[in-house]
């Protein structure tokens, strides 16, 4: 059963009913543990009202401004863990980290990182609003899907964080620093890396899409057709297994990371996710590949994803980094409302 259709773009996008969610509306106290934690994702009640139709286009996010914030947010633990190896005596005995000790470090900075991330998100859906939040806004997650999303999480931090340690070749006697365990060339590097990890990603993804058996594996993410940022993270089983592990473990094997710059190329990723299944309404484009990709109209923004999930089954826009590889196989779709005029 449907509610409203579009047909302005290239692939018709039906509306469904929504999926129950009564967890929202529960206090503090009624809410399980569950709920608590889906909760970090709630953005502002503004984005899941249908709002007024915005005659504006889409404002230019300034991608330096993202940059910056990325800078400020990832740093810090690299700095920290460099100024204890550098300050503690050598001959200490708490010089060195135990590697479980440096593990469970990086794993709760990137749980950090992820809660900074979802809140500057939800404050750039209030202030710009989302895309196509005159037809329909943000969707809650379902009642039956809280707790496989908060487990979903976690797998997704505890298992980005270890892969990072066993193919960056971890050694607990060298602590972050430029030019040794992070490549000068750092940023190249992990936008390569990013680039891999594209190919991988859209073949696997758009196999899911026109192959049946495959579609059932990858249904369950696109129960929602206007996502928040964790939403992102929502899979089945198997498809987990192919995104949190397979995928950035083939692209590690083509680019190699350091585990340092595994940490850091885990939370532009996660940020890039986060911000992708947000529906910010602004050009809001990749904060690594935007300048090279610019000029071939390959880079990819906010509404090209946020589309993707609209279209559900009938795909289009299958990259996650990226458009070289829609161009490359047409399977890009045309912008609505980020289209250059």
């Amino acid at each position: 059963m449907t509610t409203t259709t579009v047909t302005e773009n290239p692939v018709e996008i039906s509306y469904k009913l929504r999926a129950t969610a009564k967890w929202v509306t529960k206090s503090f106290w009624e809410r399980n543990i569950f709920e608590h934690l889906a909760a970090i994702d709630l953005a502002s009640d503004k984005c899941y009202k249908v709002q007024p139709k915005n005659p504006n286009a889409p404002p230019v996010h300034n991608v330096w401004r993202e940059r910056l914030w990325l800078l400020l947010h990832i740093s810090p633990p690299l700095i920290i863990h460099a100024l204890w190896y550098h300050l503690v005596p050598e001959d200490s005995y708490y010089h060195t980290w135990h590697p479980a000790v440096t593990y469970i470090y990086y794993f709760l900075s990137f749980f950090t990182f992820t809660m900074f991330m979802i809140k500057r998100v939800h404050y750039f859906m209030d202030l710009y609003g989302t895309f196509d939040e005159d037809q329909r806004p943000r969707d809650y997650v379902p009642d039956n899907m809280v707790a496989r999303l908060v487990v979903s999480i976690a797998i997704y931090l505890f298992a980005r964080t270890a892969i990072g340690f066993v193919l960056g070749d971890y050694n607990r006697n060298e602590p972050p620093s430029l030019g040794h365990t992070i490549s000068w060339l750092f940023i190249i590097k992990i936008a390569i890396w990013l680039i891999a990890l594209d190919f991988f990603f859209y073949c696997y993804h758009r196999a899911c899409h026109e192959v049946p058996i495959l579609w059932k594996i990858h249904s369950l993410h696109h129960c929602t057709k206007h996502p928040t940022p964790i939403q992102s993270i929502l899979a089945g089983d198997i498809q987990e297994v192919i995104e949190i592990f397979a995928i950035p473990i083939l692209a590690t094997l083509v680019v190699p990371l350091t585990t340092h710059e595994f940490w850091i190329a885990q939370c532009i990723l996660i940020y890039i996710e986060g911000t992708g299944h947000s529906g910010i309404r602004a050009y809001w484009p990749h904060v690594i590949l935007y300048e090279v990709l610019e000029p071939f109209d390959m880079v990819l923004c906010i509404e090209d994803h946020d589309l993707h999930h609209r279209y559900g089954k009938n795909g289009m826009n299958y990259g996650k980094q990226t458009r070289i590889f829609d161009q490359i196989f047409s399977t890009v779709s045309k912008r609505v409302e980020c289209e250059k005029k």
